[in-house]
């Protein structure tokens, strides 16, 4: 059973059952209006979808029933005994069919001749002849033959005058009698739950006071973490809370989620009436139907999309004549995809027209005085594209009922924007155009690194942060350079814009670089930038808090949020700084990367590059296998026999410490542990520092085409792989898995902090 299908059997059931209670309570207020028109619409909505779908038995079933319930609630008729048990007869034949199309896909074999003779009888004021009891009784009999033929038995001429006597003639032959079988027409106990009964409608206000108190949870979550962290006694407690707020948390948002298909099933009408009305042929393809997105997402990006699809057709799409001139196939395509990306869900408006071509974009904005001519000159061609969101805008050459009046893309913008959305534009002149909506997926809760610039902290949204790199204090003096006065850092070969967040916050100029700092690099609407910040602390979940006007007027925030030591934090809007930083768009650059990144991570495997001890010789881990990076105390090391153990949340972490480094007692009371996945075990490695990420290359030993084991060729050196299996199993049961969130995937130069990757 398809998705559709299944709302429509839901949608169904519910309606039959309000319908059923409304019919016993008509008996003793007939001229009820308002049970009346709830009665039609139940028939009403069942009639409308069924035609769609294909089932015709039952369309035509309740729309004979839809026509005598239509006279009632005008007043033509009035609702006696007969009518209402007619009607509830009408309700227990519509159920038999729904249950039927429920269990195997099909209608049914069924006559609903007599049904709909006996509804256009009481149409016209007519007595029915046959009785309610008599049909019950027949449909029993009818119901008991199929089951005697199919046990392949004779079965002699049933009566139909009585009961008993239907069941005097089956006595002769009938075998011991079976378990109850579910007969048409009369309501029974179902066997399999159905898919009405397996669902439960909620009001979207209740699931809104849900998530918010889900939100609340989450706060107080956060601060009874920060406040446990050193204490041993409650730490195993608050870190089941965190488990279990985690999990309730995951469970209100899926219960919030529905897929797109919602909004996109209304489209194929859409562009069926536009083609023809635009005199165009416009074929839709539709894909991702099955993303889901939040609830209250969902209904804000119906506006925006269906005039992003009326564009498409109006503005995008050629004439069949000049398609054809052009050497395109005279049906246009337009195509509607919706897919995940991180904590984003992008749907795609992409047509295969003429495109938008800039010189008319400018010359419309300056006919118009949207934009000053001085402003126009300075502008890049994706960054005139932008133009068509400004208010008014408009290429349109007359006004019709399509478009042209200048009101619509400035709408979608500012109703997408509302929701923490962003509108992006691309086109190529005579190839089409594509619009893409960037949705988060919901707005309550979202993964946040808290970040600190000048000892204030701000909250920055994983969603947009790409990587981070560490730069020590000669690392920044050295690494950094100046091109006209902006700030450039060169990241793998390619030139990083960069910008100083206490700089854009205008929380004073910088100190002298005597210490180091942090870039996290972002990407924002296909702005890549690195943000300089001064330092890091842990990722938390964090609820999103709307701003007051004040704050919104500064255009560099998106929300604020309360920490988990109970100060407040305001959320960065990466996209928001890369346009006052004026970052220019750079998606050449992005694409010449991403295929640079695909080619060399198809040669090889991806490692954690680390030192094992200070001075020694660099070593790797597979980083598909390192869970977690830690920062110990090293009085929490104790041993069992000569193997060196971490007791982690309830359960014993055995260490690698190949080096010495438990040993050293020259080193810092803290160190850092790496924890690995080997096999179904999860082990610790101690080391110095961790470096960087890098892609490995397999090297073969000479004279022979077999691979060496045990070393990868890193930066051009060879370099031993970290073997986990070594690490000694401990006596007794092995260690369950370590509880809590896995990091994703942040590449890592430098000496990298624990703060950073826990």
């Amino acid at each position: 059973m398809d998705e559709l299908t299944r709302e429509f059997l839901i949608e169904s059931q519910e309606g039959l059952d309000r319908m059923e209670r409304c019919l016993t309570e008509l008996e003793e207020r007939p001229q009820d209006g308002e049970l009346l028109a709830d009665i039609f619409r139940s028939v009403h909505t069942i009639k409308g979808t069924t035609g769609f779908l294909g089932y015709s038995r039952l369309e035509k079933l309740s729309h004979a029933g839809e026509n005598l319930l239509g006279m009632l609630r005008d007043g033509k008729l009035v609702a006696n005994e007969e009518i209402i048990s007619t009607l509830l007869q009408l309700l227990d034949d519509l159920r038999a069919i729904l249950q039927s199309i429920e269990n195997d896909n099909s209608e049914g074999q069924g006559d609903d001749h007599a049904m709909i003779e006996r509804l256009h009888a009481l149409q016209h004021g007519e007595a029915v002849a046959v009785a309610e009891s008599v049909e019950l009784v027949e449909s029993v009999e009818i119901a008991a033959e199929t089951k005697t033929k199919k046990a392949g038995k004779r079965r002699a001429p049933a009566r139909s005058n009585s009961a008993e006597a239907a069941g005097s003639e089956a006595a002769p032959e009938a075998a011991p009698k079976p378990a109850a079988e579910p007969v048409a027409g009369v309501p029974q106990q179902r066997a399999q739950v159905s898919a009405a009964d397996s669902t439960l409608r909620v009001d979207i206000t209740l699931l809104n006071q849900m998530m918010n108190l889900v939100g609340e949870l989450v706060l107080t979550r956060n601060q009874i973490l920060q406040a446990t962290n050193t204490d041993v006694a409650f730490a195993p407690l608050s870190r089941r809370l965190d488990m279990v707020t985690s999990d309730l948390r995951e469970a209100v948002m899926k219960v919030r989620m529905q897929p797109v298909s919602h909004v996109f099933s209304k489209f194929p009408r859409l562009v069926r009436d536009l083609a023809q009305q635009l005199d165009k042929q416009i074929h839709l393809e539709l894909e991702g139907q099955e993303t889901e997105l939040d609830k209250s997402l969902l209904e804000a990006i119906k506006d925006p999309l269906t005039h992003l699809v009326r564009n498409s057709c109006d503005h995008g799409i050629e004439m069949p004549a000049a398609r054809e001139a052009a050497g395109k196939n005279p049906a246009g395509t337009l195509r509607l995809r919706a897919y995940q990306e991180g904590s984003h869900v992008l749907i795609e408006v992409a047509d295969d027209g003429g495109g938008i071509r800039v010189e008319k974009i400018r010359d419309k904005a300056l006919e118009r005085k949207l934009i000053t001519q001085e402003k126009v000159a300075q502008l890049s061609e994706r960054e005139l594209l932008q133009l068509i969101f400004l208010p008014g805008f408009s290429t349109a050459a007359a006004v019709t009922n399509v478009s042209g009046r200048g009101v619509g893309m400035d709408v979608v913008r500012n109703n997408v924007e509302k929701i923490g959305g962003k509108v992006e534009i691309e086109s190529r002149p005579g190839k089409g155009t594509t619009l893409r909506l960037r949705i988060p997926l919901t707005l309550a809760i979202v993964p946040a690194l808290i970040v600190s610039s000048r000892s204030q902290s701000f909250a920055l949204p994983q969603g947009a942060l790409f990587e981070l790199v560490h730069l020590t204090p000669e690392e920044r003096r050295t690494q950094i350079e100046w091109l006209e006065n902006a700030p450039l850092y060169r990241l793998r070969g390619k030139l990083l814009p960069l910008v100083y967040l206490s700089r854009m916050l205008e929380q004073g100029e910088d100190p002298e670089v005597e210490a180091g700092c942090y870039i996290a690099v972002l990407n924002a609407d296909g702005r890549r930038y690195g943000l300089v910040i001064d330092g890091l602390a842990d990722p938390e979940e964090i609820v999103v808090k709307p701003l007051s006007s004040a704050l919104k007027e500064i255009g560099l925030f998106s929300g604020a949020t309360l920490m988990g030591n109970g100060e407040m934090a305001l959320i960065l809007d990466p996209a928001a700084i890369a346009v006052r930083a004026e970052i220019g768009l750079s998606e050449e650059e992005e694409e010449e990367q991403d295929q640079a990144s695909a080619a060399l991570a198809s040669e090889g495997e991806e490692f954690l590059l680390v030192e094992t001890g200070e001075g020694t010789a660099q070593a790797a881990l597979p980083l598909s296998e390192v869970l977690r990076i830690e920062r110990i105390e090293r009085g929490r090391v104790e041993h069992i026999g000569r193997t060196p153990v971490l007791r982690f949340d309830g359960v014993l972490l055995p260490l690698e410490d190949s080096s010495g480094l438990l040993d050293d007692v020259s080193q810092a009371a803290e160190m850092t542990v790496i924890v690995c996945r080997e096999g179904t075990r999860h082990v610790g490695i101690t080391v110095a520092h961790v470096l960087d990420v890098a892609t490995g290359s397999a090297l073969s030993e000479a004279g022979t085409n077999a691979v060496a084991a045990g070393v990868t060729l890193l930066r051009e050196r060879v370099t031993e792989v970290v073997n986990l299996s070594r690490i000694p199993v401990l006596p007794g049961p092995a260690a369950g898995p370590i509880p809590g969130p896995i990091p994703g995937p942040i590449a890592i130069t430098a000496e990298l902090e624990a703060e950073a990757c826990r």
